[in-house]
C-alpha cells in the first residue's frame, strides 16, 4: 500500500466514524425531547404539590392560634381553680379559729330561713 491509499484508508474511517456519531447524536436530541417533557410533567407536580403545602401551612397556623386560645382558657380555668382553693382553704381556717358558740350561730344564721326562725335540713332542695 502506498501513501495515497492509507490516507484514503483513513479518511473513509474517520468520515465512517463521523456518520455514525451523526446518527447516535440524532437518537440523543430524541431522548432530550422526552426528558424535557418528563421534567414539565415533574414540574406540574411539583408545583400542586407546592400548593398543598401552602394549604397545610395555613390550616397549621390556624391550629396554632386556635391551640394558643384554648392554652389561654385552660390557664384561666388553673387560675381560677387556684383562687377556689385558695378561698376554700381560707374558709377552713376561719372555721378553724372559731369558737363552738361563734360556730353555732354562724350555723343558725346560715341556714334560718322562712317566717318563725325555723331551721331547715342542709340536704333540703331550697338549702344553702
Amino acid at each position: 500500500m502506498n501513501s495515497n491509499t492509507k490516507i484514503y484508508l483513513i479518511l473513509i474511517v474517520i468520515l465512517g466514524f463521523v456518520g455514525y456519531n451523526l446518527m447516535v447524536m440524532h437518537d440523543i436530541q430524541t431522548d432530550v425531547a422526552a426528558f424535557d417533557e418528563k421534567i414539565e410533567m415533574i414540574q406540574s407536580d411539583i408545583d400542586s404539590i407546592a400548593i398543598a403545602n401552602d394549604e397545610l401551612d395555613s390550616k397549621i397556623e390556624s391550629l396554632h392560634s386556635e391551640i394558643e386560645l384554648i392554652d389561654s382558657d385552660i390557664n384561666k380555668v388553673q387560675n381560677n381553680i387556684t383562687t377556689i382553693k385558695n378561698k376554700t382553704n381560707e374558709k377552713v381556717n376561719n372555721v378553724d379559729v372559731l369558737t363552738f358558740d361563734e360556730l353555732i350561730q354562724f350555723f343558725t344564721n346560715r341556714y334560718q330561713k322562712g317566717l318563725g326562725g325555723e331551721t331547715k335540713s342542709s340536704d333540703s332542695k331550697d338549702g344553702n
